[in-house]
This record gives C-alpha cells, sequence and structure tokens, in this order.
C-alpha cells in the first residue's frame, strides 16, 4: 500500500472503532432537567424549575414561583435545592430527599397607634429561609417525567409568614 492509503486507511478504521464505541442516544442520560408545577397553577401561582443532575445520586437546581391570588400574602419564592436520591432507579430519578433556602417575597401587616384607633399598614417585605421535601420522580424512556413531592421551610426574621410550602407535581422534559 502506498502511503496515503494507509493513513487514508487507519483514519477510517479509527472513524469507524470510535464510532461504534459510542452509546445510543438515550434521552434519560440527559443532565438538565426543565419543569412546571402544575399544583400552584391551581393556587393561582406560576413556579418554573430547573434541576442539574451532577451524577446518579446527587442534583441541584433552582425553583423560582409568582404568586398571582390577591389573597395570598405571598409575593414570590426562589429556592435553590439540593436533592439527594438514595434509590437505585434511573440517573437522578426514583425517590429523593431536598434541602432548600428560600428568598420569600411577601406583604407583611404593620400594626401601630394613631392616639386613638389601632390600624395597621401593608408593607413589602424580603426575608429567607431554610427548609427539607421528601418525594419522587418518575422517569419515562422518552425523557419526560413527573414528580411528587412536599416539604416545608421556617422563615428567619420577624415576618407575617412564618413558614413556606415546598409542594407540588411537577411535568418536565430531560435534556
Amino acid at each position: 500500500m502506498k502511503p496515503i492509503t494507509t493513513i487514508l486507511f487507519c483514519t477510517c478504521m479509527a472513524i469507524s472503532i470510535s464510532a461504534s464505541a459510542q452509546e445510543t442516544s438515550d434521552p434519560r442520560q440527559g443532565n438538565n432537567d426543565l419543569k412546571i408545577n402544575v399544583l400552584y397553577g391551581v393556587l393561582e401561582a406560576l413556579e418554573l424549575e430547573y434541576e442539574r443532575i451532577l451524577n446518579d445520586n446527587t442534583g441541584v437546581g433552582l425553583a423560582a414561583s409568582y404568586w398571582f391570588n390577591e389573597d395570598s400574602d405571598l409575593n414570590f419564592i426562589t429556592i435553590p435545592y439540593f436533592r439527594f436520591y438514595p434509590s437505585d432507579k434511573y440517573h437522578g430519578s426514583g425517590f429523593f430527599i431536598e434541602g432548600n433556602l428560600a428568598v420569600i417575597g411577601s406583604t407583611d401587616y404593620v400594626d401601630y397607634y394613631d392616639g386613638l384607633y389601632y390600624s395597621y399598614e401593608e408593607e413589602n417585605v424580603v426575608n429567607m429561609g431554610a427548609g427539607v421535601a421528601v418525594g419522587g420522580k418518575f422517569m419515562s424512556k422518552s425523557g419526560f417525567f413527573g414528580e411528587v413531592f412536599g416539604g416545608v421551610g421556617r422563615v428567619f426574621g420577624e415576618s407575617y409568614i412564618e413558614v413556606y410550602p415546598r409542594a407540588g407535581i411537577t411535568l418536565g422534559r430531560r435534556f
């Protein structure tokens, strides 16, 4: 064989070997989850989430919700979280335990006495909190999934709201 033919033959062999060594494209193998909390839709709120799967057993994420209900004292909640998946289910799925922190925007009521009457004023405040949740993530072979979870968090500082909810029925897609 001529040198150029040998080089071309070796290049073609290397490409075909590396191509056959690659795994098939499984949508569940992605590390990014985008999801929407449909439970909050019933409560007149919108919550969107992003989760990054770090390995088979851990993930970190960010949930952001905005409350449209005028009767609710909550205005918004932003929750960064860490999840641990102790089960042997597929890559970042199955039962999970979550620890989270929160930034909560709420309406507070400040009482004051004007000499004759007690009255109050509404005031928008921002507080921090920490909480826990437990739940499960159920993956399909096509990369779509559903989650069910529940938990609660404690608000730090002086506030009319002492706890914040961490609950949901979410639908999402892994990529």
